[in-house]
């Protein structure tokens, strides 16, 4: 509990560790991937305070996307298609993270514990902090629900507020997915990428009827896996065979294409939606999110020297450091404080001043971990053997359990981007596609995927205890639907009781394990 509170104290002794990290980083670290990751989420920040935009009408709360009307705004969504490379970066931390440690200790498991664990603690701070201020807001201000779309549409202000979400969720499914990905990359790379890229823009451009529309979104999983799988290229040093001017060509080519198909087209063409729009490049990606996010890598990839030569100045990486240190802080927080901004008729260039004070009180905790001179973080070796998945003792249900807990996770933070933080009550019923559930059992799907990801598998003498409350707590949350509405969907049935049963086996092979170890 005491570590647990710690999180949400502010300290000024992590800022002290950010500069020695960048002073002391690691000869081999890849600061051009560090640099792309920083450049992506805040483009993603940028574009938040430079496209949308607040109106007050009749009383109602407008929020207008200006994008799908400016035409010059439109083309700078281009541009700044920041998600894609972070998601690029996030492709080479992910595969050299893998062979770190897999080829340390054999545990599968301990690679899905980390990557989930590097994000999800500023996740988790932003959702206990928004969770708190938003239920006060609502009942000390003049606080709105609902917000209203330049199509007269309605959106709820927690979907709008917790859009970064979507960003979290679709990191937790690459994440969750490596193991596969990781594998096919070894034994084919090139037949890998074309065959989610020809996917990709299969599913967009083929007209489905209604019946089978919900095959969309797999682009969803598809697009994101190739973005992803393109950073294993530049882990394994296989994009450094090609020339520089390649890079440039596919680019210019890209953003050629795009400009020709806005003036010759009617098509819809912003790829920085914010969920405002019924009709979108973002929700599911389309094709031409693939080509402007190749494009927009292409360049990265065309002037890398360039930009690993200004990151060798220290002050230019250290700059540079700070921000990487707080990065999840500012792109959690950005359309909070945003949003929160014109509420109060603050200034806009205030932004910025605020965004530091945020940085302050809630990025102690991202700070804390932040780490450059690690010697582990260097590119993987093409030829280097695929090693066995799994050779740790006991490392199976750990790793089957590690899985199901980051499945939970994501099925929570899914739950809770739609769902909200409890404005209108924490059990009021809300669907996401096949999913249904309310804030409460979005929270304890959250929670209990964190804690069975973590203390079940470094704490031993706890794991059958917390498998057990884990299982209760499934049977609960559909007692308390059937209870309050009388209904559960055959989804949450199925899951919740299969879950129960998981953890009710870990527990019996746990207890098995340990009777026959008794036996002489």
């Amino acid at each position: 509990m005491k570590q647990i509170v710690k999180i949400f104290i502010p300290t000024f002794g992590s800022f002290r560790n950010v500069a020695k990290e960048a002073k002391n980083t690691s000869i081999s670290r890849e600061r051009f991937i560090d640099f792309i990751k920083v450049i992506g989420l805040l483009m993603i920040t940028f574009n938040t305070e430079y496209l949308l935009e607040f109106k007050n009408s009749a009383g109602e709360l407008l929020v207008y996307n200006e994008s799908f009307t400016s035409s010059n705004k439109t083309r700078f969504t281009w541009f700044t298609t920041g998600i894609s490379l972070f998601f690029f970066s996030t492709g080479f931390t992910n595969k050299i993270a893998w062979y770190s440690n897999v080829g340390r200790d054999g545990s599968q498991w301990k690679f899905l514990t980390d990557r989930v664990n590097s994000l999800m603690g500023p996740v988790l701070v932003w959702i206990a902090s928004i969770t708190l201020l938003l239920n006060v807001f609502f009942r000390v201000l003049n606080f709105p629900l609902f917000l209203t779309t330049e199509e007269d549409g309605m959106i709820t202000i927690t979907e709008f507020l917790m859009w970064p979400l979507w960003i979290v969720a679709i990191y937790l499914v690459v994440v969750i997915f490596c193991p596969v990905t990781i594998y096919l990359h070894k034994k084919n790379p090139y037949l890998t990428v074309v065959a989610f890229i020809f996917m990709t823009v299969a599913i967009d451009t083929i007209d489905f009827s209604i019946s089978l529309s919900y095959l969309k979104l797999f682009n969803y999983l598809l697009f994101w896996l190739t973005i992803h799988q393109l950073g294993y290229f530049f882990a394994d040093g296989k994009m450094f065979k090609y020339k520089t001017s390649i890079f440039a060509t596919i680019s210019i080519f890209s953003y050629v294409y795009l400009f020709y198909k806005f003036d010759s087209s009617t098509d819809f063409m912003s790829v920085s939606g914010y969920r405002l729009s019924d009709i979108s490049n973002e929700d599911p990606p389309t094709i031409y999110y693939l080509i402007s996010s190749v494009g927009l890598l292409s360049f990265f990839l065309f002037f890398r020297k360039s930009f690993e030569e200004m990151l060798q100045n220290i002050k230019t990486w250290t700059f540079f450091s700070f921000i990487h240190s707080n990065i999840y802080t500012i792109f959690l927080w950005h359309i909070f404080l945003f949003f929160f901004m014109h509420i109060f008729n603050f200034d806009f260039y205030l932004y910025p001043l605020f965004l530091i004070l945020v940085v302050i009180i809630f990025g102690d905790y991202e700070r804390k971990i932040f780490k450059l001179s690690t010697k582990l973080v260097q590119r993987v070796n093409p030829l280097q053997p695929w090693p066995s998945p799994i050779r740790a003792k006991g490392s199976y249900s750990n790793f089957y359990l590690s899985w199901v807990s980051s499945l939970l996770i994501l099925i929570g933070v899914l739950q809770i981007t739609l769902g909200g933080v409890g404005l209108s009550g924490f059990f009021t019923l809300r669907e996401l596609y096949f999913l249904t559930g309310n804030t409460f059992e979005a929270f304890l799907k959250l929670f209990t995927g964190v804690i069975l990801l973590n203390t079940t598998i470094r704490r031993a003498d706890l794991k059958d205890n917390i498998l057990l409350v884990a299982s209760i707590a499934q049977i609960l949350s559909l007692a308390l639907r059937h209870y309050q509405f009388s209904v559960i969907t055959p989804f949450e049935l199925y899951t919740s009781v299969s879950l129960s049963a998981f953890f009710i086996w870990l527990v019996l092979e746990n207890r098995n394990s340990k009777a026959k170890n008794k036996v002489k």
